[in-house]
């Protein structure tokens, strides 16, 4: 079930955001379609996405007339993500991780209970292909989520987490009272693991880099696909994971 949220909101706007919202999951999507996804008549949808049409937010496909996310999006993306100065530092710190270890470096943030991916480092031999920069990804059955969640007051899980949450292999947390002892372990280490919780054979090991507040910016974690984690000193790419989220944190101004 969706949580509520305040405030006032102007609805023809609303349902404009909420359109751009369905094409996360679905690239592609006719006007039946997202008339059907948001319980609305035709004829609404069709003025909305016409709307956002013309303003560069949604553009129409040639070949089969549905629509897709607009140019003006991605160059809105991608202004956000250049003021976003600590994910390029991210980057610098973690390249040499990607490098020296059979893993793949994920750079993450988090919106409403979700991941968001927004940078994969590998040596260009990366075999997972589920966390594709943009994608997002549940909060309580992954490494970066963990590690964010841990550093987020428990309002924020009460507010976006639906329990019992979503069961997405045999190892994924799905109670409260899993989680809440879980996300205590990691603030005493600073480090969360996600031991195939989200897709089987897939290990990481991730950290979050902390706002002068305490609260998380973003986390990072090393993946290991294919039993690869034990291949590498796990107690290592901890150390060397913690120094790099532990500087990252400090330019931000954490002192904790």
């Amino acid at each position: 079930m969706e949580k509520k949220k305040t405030g006032v909101q102007v609805q023809s706007v609303a349902r404009a955001a909420e359109i751009l919202k369905c094409f996360l999951y679905t690239p592609e999507m006719g006007i039946s379609e997202i008339a059907a996804e948001m319980d609305l008549n035709k004829s609404t949808v069709f003025g909305l996405v016409n709307t956002l049409t013309r303003y560069g937010y949604l553009e129409q496909v040639e070949s089969n007339k549905k629509y897709r996310l607009g140019i003006t999006l991605f160059e809105m993306g991608n202004l956000v993500l250049s003021r976003i100065d600590v994910r390029n530092e991210a980057k610098e710190l973690c390249m040499p991780l990607a490098e020296k270890y059979p893993a793949t470096v994920h750079i993450a943030t988090h919106s409403e209970g979700e991941v968001i991916y927004i940078d994969k480092l590998d040596a260009g031999t990366s075999l997972i292909s589920a966390s594709n920069v943009g994608k997002r990804a549940p909060m309580h059955c992954t490494g970066v989520g963990k590690a964010m969640l841990a550093y987020l007051p428990e309002s924020y899980v009460d507010q976006y987490l639906t329990f019992p949450l979503k069961k997405l292999t045999p190892n994924t947390i799905t109670t409260k009272q899993e989680l809440i002892r879980e996300l205590s372990e990691i603030r005493s280490t600073g480090i969360a693991m996600d031991k195939e919780e989200i897709e089987d054979g897939l290990c990481c090991i991730a950290a979050p880099v902390l706002q002068k507040d305490g609260e998380p910016e973003l986390a990072i974690s090393l993946s290991f696909p294919y039993g690869r984690i034990k291949d590498v000193d796990v107690a290592e790419v901890k150390r060397e994971l913690l120094l790099r989220t532990k500087e990252l944190s400090a330019r931000l101004g954490y002192r904790g």
